[in-house]
């Protein structure tokens, strides 16, 4: 296999930034979603950034399912709540113009808290419920991923591989950040898998049409369906998908657009997204500064716990990835297929290439 590419985050990210304008995204939205897509990949979120600006966003807004110009609109708000129509676009701008007021009002009442619907892929939750450790706040995210889970007791594709991320600031430690599909694994782990030329996946991740375990990553996007979180209904499958039908609660039902189980009987909706954030207000509930140190407590306990043999380090959720951003600062490793697709961009779109 040939070795990865590692190439310049400022760089990758104008690059982005130059192809999405391309197909139409104005210049303020087209850097917004190359940030938050290099922000992906210096975390090592590898399944949700630049690989997925060919192949996803820039074929979706070539093919009119993704609008480049959209008018997002609030459809109805009160102080701590809102609902936000998206039209289609980008689900960056959408996300972060839907956190934004989730931020704004959290600042003004304690509690901020936005569903979003007729939207687009986001990326990863994360990078919106970081948003709010700047402000002191933690974070909420949430996104339906897409009709790929099996349901417990069923078979093929009945649920949504849909995804909570939660972020909470902490004191002299690397931010708690969780960022999981509701599923065993996110989807995008089988794309991963066939660039880095695996022929197999644990058993465990997927089951095809008739509910047997699937193995080949080739036969995933055909006839494949992702087990919840829990694996099967003996080991708590009943957990993972009690998850994705609550995101898909707060992200659709409560945004007035239609659920993930009943994408395939409406039309035009199969790669619509829907999304739901929040922000809450720390010292709107307790003096932000015991807040952190009582965090910090908490984390230093968490390291001290008995490891076992082998195990240098106990991690809590974000810490893995915010020392792999620490070592990407200067250099993002991208796999030679990757380097090709954005190659392809670049002769497609006439943008200079010079990653």
């Amino acid at each position: 296999m040939a070795s990865k590419v590692t190439v310049d985050p400022g760089k990758l990210t104008q690059f982005s930034a130059k192809v999405l304008q391309k197909v139409g995204v104005p210049e303020e939205d087209a850097e917004r979603t190359a940030r938050m897509l290099v922000a992906a990949d210096l975390r090592g979120i590898d399944s949700h950034g630049v690989s997925h600006l060919g192949p996803l966003y820039i074929k979706r807004i070539k093919e009119g399912f993704i609008n480049p110009k959209p008018q997002i609109r609030m459809v109805s708000h009160a102080r701590a709540t809102a609902v936000v129509d998206g039209d289609r676009g980008l689900g960056f701008v959408v996300g972060h113009y839907a956190m934004t007021e989730a931020l704004m009002r959290a600042g003004q009442t304690g509690a901020g808290f936005v569903s979003v619907r007729n939207s687009t892929h986001c990326g990863a939750a994360s990078t919106y419920a970081m948003m709010a450790l700047p402000k002191n706040m933690i974070g909420i995210a949430m996104t339906t991923g897409g009709r790929g889970m099996v349901a417990p007791g069923s078979v093929g594709r009945g649920a949504g591989i849909n995804v909570i991320s939660v972020a909470v600031p902490t004191q002299g430690n690397a931010p708690f950040v969780l960022d999981m599909a509701t599923t065993v694994v996110a989807g995008s782990k089988f794309e991963i898998a066939l660039r880095s030329g695996q022929t197999t996946i644990p058993k465990g991740w997927a089951v095809d049409k008739a509910g047997k375990p699937l193995t080949d990553p080739k036969k995933y996007a055909e006839e494949g369906a992702l087990l919840p979180l829990g694996g099967l209904p003996e080991t708590g499958a009943f957990k993972g998908f009690g998850l994705s039908v609550m995101v898909d609660i707060l992200c659709s039902i409560l945004a007035g657009s239609v659920s993930i189980s009943e994408l395939l009987t409406q039309p035009n909706t199969a790669l619509r997204a829907n999304h739901f954030f929040g922000a809450l207000k720390i010292d709107g509930f307790m003096p932000a500064d015991d807040f952190a140190r009582a965090m910090a407590g908490m984390v230093k306990v968490y390291h001290n716990l008995p490891r076992a043999p082998g195990v240098e380090r106990i991690y809590l959720a974000g810490e893995v990835e915010h020392e792999i951003e620490n070592q990407r600062r200067h250099g993002i490793p991208l796999d030679p297929q990757v380097i090709a697709s954005l190659q392809e961009l670049a002769a497609e779109l006439g943008v200079e290439y010079d990653l």
